[in-house]
């Protein structure tokens, strides 16, 4: 799991593909999205195109609602 983990932080396409076993299916959830059953060399390259999008890990988030507490 950590290699898995450390393959997604460094976007190591073979650290990941290492987790992986030879026989590995990719099934898409719901299944009511129409999304084949993929082999692992399709998952990893759908993985590879993810990958190659992000640009940083980091999240962050901000409320934008008013906080009746705050309000003076």
């Amino acid at each position: 799991m950590l290699e898995w983990d450390q393959g997604f932080q460094k976007r190591d396409l073979a650290l990941i593909a290492k987790s992986l076993h030879k026989d590995y299916r990719h099934t898409t959830h719901p299944r009511s999205l129409g999304r084949p059953e993929q082999t692992r060399e399709e998952w990893l390259e759908h993985i590879a195109s993810v990958l190659s999008l992000w640009t940083d890990h980091e999240v962050s988030y901000t409320c934008h609602r008013p906080n009746p507490i705050l309000r003076s």
